[in-house]
């Protein structure tokens, strides 16, 4: 008895149109791209690409180009003493953001930790870092936020940050957003970097106890008075003076802005108490002046010979009613 096919009726064979002689087997059918780009295998595929995104890797800092805009004053390497010594004691404990260079294969570009990876160059290690594809707006807005919510910059060292992002071409929405500031805090960076070259910020420095409201000012002051702000307090500065206090001696050093003249007063009639008319007093520019009228020219002799004891008494009289209000 033969042997029944135990997989009939389950499956049934495929016969060819032509002779019942089976097919050519059938290629496997291709997924259709709505399916690749979406559903559990491309879940699958986001999620190995996240976390190859997120995990941290030991990167030769040789291979990292410190380039991108400025957003601090001064050297690296005046404040990174204390934090080249605590990675040296206790390892890099936060890792610096890395974007692939876009021209070099291999090579790598900081989008944010500069401080950290100057560090550790001085330290001839290995340096942890993220590695993610960033567009220039994406990793100037990286930047901009991680400097924000870490060694938060002072007004000027964003108001500079924020004119090379605008002479870059980024729009003031992308400024914005990276410095965490509203359109009116734009401006007044825009006024203090258009009252001082910025030589002049770099040599006076990040000055961090001094806020914005007070650069504001200054730089009003300055464009009020056409001041020339390189001309000011050009000689170094006192040795060792920190950033505030090269601040407060470029103040100190603005020239005192020309009083103006005050206006002449109105000229005051002196009427006798007989009602006859003894003349006027005017001031003027600060200076007093007593015009006799027609007639009262020996009264006028004798206020001259008397004036002592007159204006002292008249001295006296002001006091008491000055402390009586």
């Amino acid at each position: 008895m033969a042997r029944k096919n135990m997989f009939e009726g389950i499956a049934p064979a495929a016969r060819s149109e032509e002779g019942g002689k089976d097919p050519l087997p059938r290629p496997a059918p291709k997924m259709p791209e709505v399916f690749q780009s979406a559903g559990p295998i491309a879940a699958i595929r986001n999620d190995l690409r996240s976390v190859g995104s997120r995990s941290i890797q030991d990167i030769d800092p040789n291979l990292i180009e410190d380039t991108g805009l400025k957003d601090r004053i001064g050297a690296l390497d005046e404040d990174i003493a204390d934090l080249r010594d605590s990675i040296a004691r206790h390892g890099q404990q936060v890792p610096i953001l890395l974007r692939p260079h876009p021209k070099l294969s291999g090579r790598y570009q900081v989008v944010y930790g500069r401080r950290r990876l100057a560090a550790i160059r001085g330290l001839g290690t290995p340096v942890k870092a993220l590695i993610r594809t960033l567009s220039d707006e994406e990793a100037v807005l990286a930047q901009g936020q991680e400097n924000n919510l870490r060694k938060d910059p002072s007004f000027i060292e964003k108001a500079l940050f924020a004119g090379d992002l605008e002479e870059a071409g980024y729009d003031a929405r992308v400024v914005q957003d990276a410095l965490n500031v509203n359109r009116s805090h734009t401006s007044h960076m825009r006024k203090v970097r258009e009252a001082f070259p910025r030589d002049v910020l770099e040599r006076i420095g990040a000055a961090p106890s001094i806020g914005w409201k007070r650069w504001y000012e200054l730089a009003v002051k300055v464009l009020e008075q056409g001041i020339d702000a390189s001309t000011i307090h050009p000689a170094p500065f006192a040795e060792g003076s920190n950033s505030d206090q090269r601040f407060a001696a470029w103040v100190k050093a603005l020239p005192e802005p020309p009083k103006a003249p005050a206006a002449p007063r109105t000229p005051v009639s002196i009427i006798a108490k007989d009602g006859s008319d003894l003349g006027e007093v005017e001031l003027n520019r600060g200076k007093l002046g007593f015009r006799p009228s027609a007639g009262q020219t020996a009264f006028a002799a004798w206020l001259h010979e008397n004036a002592e004891m007159v204006f002292s008494q008249l001295h006296q009289e002001f006091i008491t009613r000055s402390r009586h209000g």
